[in-house]
C-alpha cells in the first residue's frame, strides 16, 4: 500500500504519515523501512499521526538510530506543524503520544512553542569518559 508523506526538518528530518489508525505495531513495521529509504541518506524519523479533531493529534514515533520511541519533542513539533500546514489543525495542538501529551502552539511567524509537564525519571551518575 502507498501512503502520502509530508517530510520536513524541525531540528531533525521527519517523515509524517497521516493514517486512520495509529498503533505501535504500524510504526514498528514502517519505521525501519522509512528510516533506511534511499531518499534519506542521513536517515529520517517517522511519525504516524491520526487527527482526532482540529486541536488534538495522536502520534506514534520511530526515531532514526533509536527505533520505537514513546515521546519526542521534535517529533511532536514536526507532526503538529505538518498537520497545521495541511490545514487539518488550528494553531494550538495537543499532541498525544504514549509518553504523554505535549501542547504545541504555532505563531504567525512560524515559531513553534512546546509546553508539557515535567516528571521525575531517575538520578544517575555518568563517568566523565562517557562525554569524550
Amino acid at each position: 500500500k502507498e501512503y502520502k508523506a509530508t517530510c520536513l526538518t524541525v531540528g531533525n528530518p521527519h517523515c509524517i504519515l497521516f493514517m486512520d489508525q495509529v498503533t505501535p505495531e504500524k510504526v514498528k513495521e514502517l519505521g525501519p523501512y522509512v528510516e533506511n529509504a534511499e531518499e534519506f541518506p542521513e536517515k529520517v524519523n517517522l511519525q504516524i499521526c491520526r487527527q482526532i479533531d482540529k486541536g488534538n493529534l495522536d502520534i506514534e514515533i520511530w526515531e532514526r538510530g533509536s527505533g520505537y520511541t514513546k515521546a519526542s519533542g521534535t517529533g511532536s513539533c514536526a507532526a503538529a506543524i505538518a498537520a497545521y500546514k495541511k490545514g487539518l489543525m488550528e494553531n494550538r495542538i495537543n499532541v498525544n503520544q504514549p509518553g504523554g501529551m505535549i501542547q504545541i502552539d504555532i505563531k504567525d511567524d512560524g515559531t513553534i512553542y512546546m509546553t508539557g509537564s515535567v516528571g521525575y525519571v531517575a538520578d544517575m551518575s555518568v563517568a566523565e569518559s562517557f562525554f569524550s
